[in-house]
């Protein structure tokens, strides 16, 4: 197939899907990559595994108003362009990801030729509370003005010919937002990239997200701050950057938890982490899948988590990982327990993913999704 690809996705688990996707395609099919301006193509770069980058020109502003009527005009008209380029570039299909601005993005609404559009998640600051303390009273004055794109993305994945989520949880919220049918293929995990090492373990738990509260990074620091102070263990939490960066250093120093934040690292730092760490933990508020769950069992790392969205999909026996109520004082019992026990299991939890949760797995179902889209 020729297939035209179209993101607008920040650094982060989302990306790193679409990257190992696009590069096990990109082995069997001809692969072009659309992307605007602003696009980040500095983490994880697609270049390798296109044949042609199609760049369209969109700046988007730092100030409002003007940062939310541009997604109402300028974007759509930097996505009509993109659509336009498509539509006479003789593909397939166009394989299609969020656009960070407004989620599902414009040029589904203008293709002539079929779409699948992988949709992770909604816009969910209409859908739920999201916490945040930064930005707080900005957030709110502005939301009437933001209110359209509730509207734009639906309306924009609903043109999609085909719409894939990650997990049975998203399946379920999507096809009740959306109206329509939405058909699952699950993530996978690097077990090159992710893997057990000899080096010594350290007093820290780890957590893996962006540094805002939807992560429930607050939460882990509330929970290891009620751990007994001569057995508490430090925290390291690694990630892109986020809005909540500040309030996380200061609620850390207040609690007396020991804070290290790792901002945009490596790969390999990452699983550095992972095996240096003696627990990973994990407590985000209704998370669509949970890639970084992958990640640290893939290393042998046992999971504490408070569970929700998808992760249960993951978590399907107890020698992985144990997933509590999200109560401060029994998930804080519960790290102390773990960490007594000498966590054993590890190689049990590596062969679990190497056995179930491969990215070529994913890009194989992928595929036949994508060639189901072209034949319907």
């Amino acid at each position: 197939m020729k297939i035209a690809v179209v993101h607008n996705l920040p650094a982060g688990g989302q990306k790193r899907a679409l990257y190992e996707q696009v590069k096990r395609l990109s082995l069997k099919h001809e692969l072009d990559l659309f992307i605007l301006s602003v696009t980040n193509e500095n983490y994880l770069p697609l270049t390798g595994f296109v044949k042609q980058i199609q760049k369209i020109t969109y700046r988007h502003p730092e100030k409002f108003p003007y940062s939310v009527f541009s997604k109402y005009t300028e974007l759509k008209n930097a996505y009509i362009q993109m659509a336009e380029k498509i539509n006479k570039g003789d593909y397939d299909i166009a394989y299609v990801n969020p656009c960070y601005l407004t989620q599902a993005p414009y040029v589904l609404r203008y293709l002539n030729i079929p779409s699948l559009y992988t949709c992770p998640e909604p816009k969910r600051e209409f859908y739920e509370h999201i916490p945040r303390i930064n930005n707080k009273l900005t957030y709110n004055l502005t939301l009437l003005f933001r209110l359209p794109l509730k509207y734009i993305d639906r309306e924009n994945a609903r043109k999609a010919d085909k719409i894939v989520t990650l997990s049975m949880y998203s399946k379920k919220i999507l096809e009740k937002i959306y109206g329509r049918q939405v058909s699952v293929n699950r993530l996978g995990v690097d077990t090159d990239n992710f893997r057990p090492i000899k080096i010594k373990k350290e007093n820290f738990a780890l957590s893996v997200g962006a540094f805002t509260l939807l992560k429930g990074h607050d939460f882990i620091i509330n929970c290891i701050a009620r751990i007994p102070e001569k057995i508490r263990p430090s925290l390291v939490i690694a990630g892109p950057e986020g809005n909540e960066t500040v309030y996380l250093q200061k609620l850390a120093e207040q609690k007396g938890v020991k804070l290290r934040l790792e901002m945009n690292i490596s790969d390999e730092k990452l699983e550095k982490l992972y095996n240096q760490a003696r627990l990973f933990l994990y407590a985000p508020l209704n998370e669509p899948f949970g890639l970084v769950v992958l990640e640290a069992l893939s290393t042998g790392l046992y999971v504490l988590t408070t569970g929700g969205g998808g992760i249960p999909e993951i978590l399907t026996d107890s020698r992985l990982g144990k997933a509590v109520e999200r109560d401060e004082a029994v998930f804080a019992e519960n790290i102390e327990t773990a960490l007594k026990s000498g966590i054993k299991n590890g190689e049990f939890r590596r062969n679990y993913v190497k056995e179930n949760w491969t990215w070529q797995k994913s890009a194989d179902r992928l595929e036949k999704l994508l060639n189901e889209t072209v034949s319907q």
